[in-house]
C-alpha cells in the first residue's frame, strides 16, 4: 500500500433507478457506451479510471486542472450524446472533484478525497461539475473557467461541512 496526493473525480447518474425501472436494457446499453467514452476522455486528460461499479465512475488525476478539464469534457460530450435521446431516457451524470491524500491498494484508491468527491457529486446538478473547497483552494489560476460558490454543505459521514463550487 502506498499514499499519494490525487485529484479524484467521482461521477454518478442522476435518476438511475428510474431509468433502470423504465427500460433496463436501454439503460445498460447507454451506460456501457457512456462509460467507454468517459474512460477515453479520462485517458486523454492524463487520468486513470479506478472503478466503474453500477452507475458510478471514479477516476484519479495527478492535477486538479486535469480532473476539471476532464469533468467539463465529459459533460460536454455526454450532452451531445444525450441530445439524440428522448428527455426521459437521457443518462445525465453529476460530477464531483476533490484533492487530497489517498491510499492506493490493489489499484483502488481510498480516503477522504474519494469520499468528499462522492459527496460533492451528490450536491451537483445533473450535467454539471462541482469541486470541493480543498480542490478549489489549489486550482491553477490559468485554467480558463469561472466558479460559483454554492456554500457549505453538511455531508453524510463527513465531520466538517464541505465548501462546494460549481464550475461554469
Amino acid at each position: 500500500m502506498k499514499r499519494r496526493i490525487a485529484a479524484c473525480l467521482y461521477a454518478d447518474v442522476s435518476g438511475f433507478c428510474r431509468l433502470i425501472g423504465t427500460d433496463v436494457q436501454s439503460t445498460v446499453r447507454t451506460m456501457t457506451a457512456y462509460k467507454a467514452l468517459m474512460a477515453r476522455l479520462v485517458s486523454k486528460h492524463a487520468g486513470r479510471v479506478v472503478d466503474t461499479a453500477g452507475d458510478s465512475f471514479l477516476a484519479e488525476f495527478a492535477t486538479i486542472s486535469g480532473a476539471v478539464r476532464c469533468g467539463l469534457a465529459l459533460q460536454e460530450e455526454l450532452s451531445r450524446h444525450n441530445a439524440g435521446l428522448p428527455p426521459g431516457r437521457r443518462v445525465e451524470f453529476r460530477v464531483g472533484i476533490d484533492l487530497g491524500d489517498v491510499l492506493v491498494h490493489e489499484g483502488r484508491v481510498y480516503g477522504n478525497c474519494v469520499n468528499n468527491a462522492a459527496r460533492v457529486q451528490a450536491i451537483a446538478a445533473p450535467g454539471s461539475v462541482c469541486i470541493a473547497g480543498g480542490a478549489y483552494d489549489h486550482m491553477d489560476a490559468a485554467l480558463p473557467v469561472q466558479f460559483e460558490y454554492l456554500g457549505e454543505h453538511a455531508a453524510k459521514n463527513i465531520d466538517r461541512p464541505l465548501r462546494v463550487y460549481r464550475v461554469e
